[in-house]
């Protein structure tokens, strides 16, 4: 068998296991290995065809300087600050795609969920549409891959590890708060890094639950009775969700 097809089989099969996988498991530094894996061996059996084509079909060149060119474009469009409102919309909707997911300890797929998954998946989940939408290289470069290889607990998030959060305030419940002062997407952390919630705006939060096993949204009114409605909580921000000026 040409090593060309055999390339091209393997990175078949390694597609299959990699749809299996993200199905079945939760995202561990295993998965992620093979995720990479996997793209990078795509990667290299496009470029065993590509080498192949020039000599056979001078045509091809074509299409490859185009390729060449929109590189470079993209490279003098790095750090280019992203649209804060859209990155913050798509990250809220996002968020609410996992609505009703069960929860997982450790999950970070629709497979399976818990708190401090669910305020990362979405997010970079939201930024990779938002660097394609806008073109954006700062949403989908290093610091994207970065983020999305690094798993976040509850207690790293809470505590601004590599920088990805900032702490906003502090409440004594969220049961009754003025949310007037948040922003959708900021993050409420309750009782010193053990659950997260999420506002999606209009009074309402998002949250893996652990005691109801699943995905929820619900209001907060100052008679809730929901355990964590009723727990001080500190509030966070993403950086990325920042608005420049008030960094």
């Amino acid at each position: 068998m040409p090593f060309r097809r055999l390339c091209a089989w393997i990175f078949v099969g390694l597609l299959a296991a990699t749809a299996i996988t993200i199905r079945v498991a939760t995202m561990t530094t295993g998965v992620r290995l093979l995720l990479v894996g996997t793209l990078l061996f795509g990667l290299f059996t496009a470029l065993i065809y590509i080498i192949k084509l020039p000599g056979s079909h001078p045509k091809v060149l074509y299409p490859g300087l185009f390729f060449i060119a929109l590189f470079v474009v993209w490279m003098v469009l790095a750090n280019r600050q992203p649209n804060v409102p859209l990155l913050r919309s798509t990250y809220v909707k996002r968020l609410m795609k996992f609505d009703g997911t069960r929860y997982v300890r450790g999950g970070e797929t629709t497979s399976g969920i818990d708190s401090s998954g669910l305020a990362r998946s979405a997010l970079w989940q939201a930024m990779l549409i938002e660097g394609v939408r806008e073109f954006n290289p700062e949403l989908m470069g290093k610091d994207f891959w970065k983020f999305w290889w690094r798993d976040l607990s509850v207690e790293a998030i809470l505590n601004g590890n590599y920088g990805y959060t900032k702490t906003i305030g502090k409440a004594a419940k969220l049961a009754g708060y003025d949310t007037s002062r948040l922003e959708s997407g900021d993050m409420a952390v309750a009782r010193n890094g053990i659950h997260i919630l999420i506002y999606l705006g209009k009074d309402r939060w998002i949250e893996a639950n652990p005691n109801e096993k699943k995905v929820i949204i619900n209001r907060a009114p100052a008679n809730s009775k929901r355990a964590w409605f009723n727990v001080p909580v500190t509030f966070v921000r993403w950086k990325i969700l920042q608005e420049p000026h008030n960094n």
